[in-house]
């Protein structure tokens, strides 16, 4: 009986699933500019605790971070070697965090409902 007393779902179930492919791409920008953040925040770490520049994942980690910098690096020149790698690599992770959210509230706009008046 409980099974007659639905009842039937209202809208397109295109929108719907257009919705969730935009929370899926939401999720994944968050996943992977999250993930360019912790790249650059795990070098200033190695870089600040002196880690060995030989080892195979510190070169990883330095090449990638180089690579995600966005033309930041080195854009205020201080005299000490600590402030530098915090300003060089920090305000371009701050940057990656500022675009995933950036682009997940634009994403968020374009999957939420709409009203029948335009």
């Amino acid at each position: 009986m409980a099974d007659l007393d639905r009842r039937p779902r209202s809208g397109n179930p295109v929108t719907g699933a257009v919705r969730g492919v935009i929370g899926l791409v939401a999720g994944l920008v968050r996943l992977v500019t999250g993930l360019f953040a912790a790249i650059l925040v795990v070098h200033i770490v190695l870089q600040i605790l002196g880690a060995n520049p030989d080892n195979g994942l510190t070169q990883f980690i330095a090449s990638a971070a180089d690579a995600l910098t966005l033309g930041l690096a080195n854009l205020f020149v201080v005299g000490n070697g600590t402030a530098q790698v915090l300003l060089s690599y920090g305000i371009p992770a701050i940057a990656w965090l500022v675009i995933g959210a950036v682009v997940v509230a634009i994403l968020r706009v374009f999957a939420r409902p709409r009203s029948g008046l335009a």
